[in-house]
């Protein structure tokens, strides 16, 4: 077969280019210090370190939710260990306030203490992280949990709790809120709420109730009022003279306890002991509800008792010692619903420092993961120096005896011999 000296060039840069690629491809892998750069090198390998690779990174993301976590959890924890403490002061108060010979200054004294407790305790259920956002206000953290309304501290929040993923099939609970650690402890006295039923004006509606007449009030309860009561507004032609006026119904049985009644806006709405003030003028038709609750929250059980050790009054006489009996049995109440909340607050933290192992455990797991993780695609992916700078050598041998050839093999031509 007779080759041209086309060909025979040709092949010789072939053999040139081969050997020039496969040094320029070693020389990336020993500066890389990975053996796989792009898929051609080894396509199956590729596939494997991008699984790999793929996993690492979720595994990296697990930690962060870890470690964001933690964080929280210990900023929650800080917050309710301090909220015990100021209850365990509390109680030797409460206690202290119905000790005998207590003289009636002493006893004010100990509910002014008890009013700054309740100052600091409301300041802790509306604590905020780093991010401004409130612990205690479930979903609806970028408001205060709890705020003061017509000398009553309420809850602002809902009841949600945000959970986390910290490994493929685990997630915990990254937060707790202040309904599920605060609310629903049993109340000392029915406490009244009024919440908008039907309207017919074009204003919204709001109302707002106080106490005027505990007696009063305590009797309207005992008159099988427990359930709460509706009021509905009547015609104005109803009274005379014509004006509003509203007729009571008892929810227990929908008997009617009172009809026609005059409202004046200047005065509010007087029944029962109780003040509800309107802050629209209602129209016939529209009606409300007044509901008597027998549960409350940790601030309201603490200020409650504030105020009445700093109203009530050592009897003068030991012929009236009434009072003195029922100021006991408050007392004995509170420490009771005090006794309550201490020991939610202690479940609580318990419940955090059992979320707390279960984080620590998932990132040592996370870590050792990530580890075996990164060990398997350093044998996948990093080049073996030793072998790759033997390979180096190699190549460049190849290279120059290539090019020592394609000298050689150019000058045979049948023109150097006619000479």
């Amino acid at each position: 077969m007779r080759l041209s000296s086309l060909q025979v060039y040709q092949q010789s840069l072939n053999g040139i280019n081969k050997a020039s690629v496969e040094i320029a491809q070693t020389q990336n892998q020993l500066t890389t210090g990975q053996r796989v750069n792009i898929a051609s090198d080894d396509p199956v390998a590729a596939a494997r370190i991008l699984a790999i690779d793929s996993e690492l990174n979720n595994i990296s993301g697990y930690q962060k939710n870890i470690d964001a976590i933690d964080a929280r959890l210990k900023r929650t924890e800080a917050v309710l260990t301090n909220i015990e403490t100021i209850l365990n002061r509390l109680n030797e108060l409460v206690i202290q306030a119905d000790g005998a010979g207590l003289t009636n200054i002493e006893r004010r004294n100990i509910a002014i203490e008890i009013s700054e407790r309740v100052l600091e305790l409301a300041s802790l259920t509306n604590s905020q992280d780093e991010n401004g956002d409130y612990i205690f206000s479930g979903f609806l953290n970028n408001a205060p949990a709890y705020t003061l309304e017509e000398g009553r501290y309420r809850y602002q929040g809902d009841n949600g709790i945000r959970h986390e993923k910290i490994s493929e099939q685990l997630t915990v609970a990254s937060s707790d809120n202040g309904f599920s650690l605060f609310e629903n402890f049993d109340a000392n006295e029915f406490l009244p709420e009024v919440e908008v039923g039907l309207t017919t004006g074009p204003d919204p509606q709001t109302l707002s109730v106080q106490v005027l007449s505990q007696e009063a009030y305590d009797l309207a309860v005992a008159n099988g009022g427990d359930q709460g009561y509706v009021f509905k507004f009547n015609l104005e032609s109803a009274i005379i003279p014509i004006g509003p006026n509203y007729s009571i119904y008892r929810i227990s049985d929908g008997v009617l306890v009172s009809d026609n009644n005059p409202y004046v806006a200047s005065l509010g709405l007087l029944e029962g002991g109780l003040k509800i003030d309107l802050s629209s003028t209602p129209l016939t038709g529209d009606t409300f509800t007044l509901r008597l609750i027998k549960h409350t929250n940790m601030l309201n059980i603490v200020k409650e008792v504030g105020d009445r050790i700093a109203a009530f009054e050592e009897p003068s006489s030991t012929n009236n010692r009434g009072e003195e009996s029922e100021f006991d049995q408050f007392i004995a109440d509170t420490l009771d619903a005090l006794s309550a909340v201490q020991e939610r607050v202690r479940s609580s933290r318990t419940d955090i420092g059992a979320r707390m192992n279960t984080l620590t455990a998932a990132s040592s797991n996370q870590e050792s993961l990530a580890l075996a993780g990164k060990q398997i695609l350093s044998v996948i992916r990093d080049v073996d120096y030793n072998e790759a700078v033997s390979r180096l050598s190699f190549q460049t041998l190849v290279l120059e005896t290539t090019q020592q050839s394609f000298v050689k093999i150019a000058n045979l031509s049948l023109f150097n011999y006619l000479k």
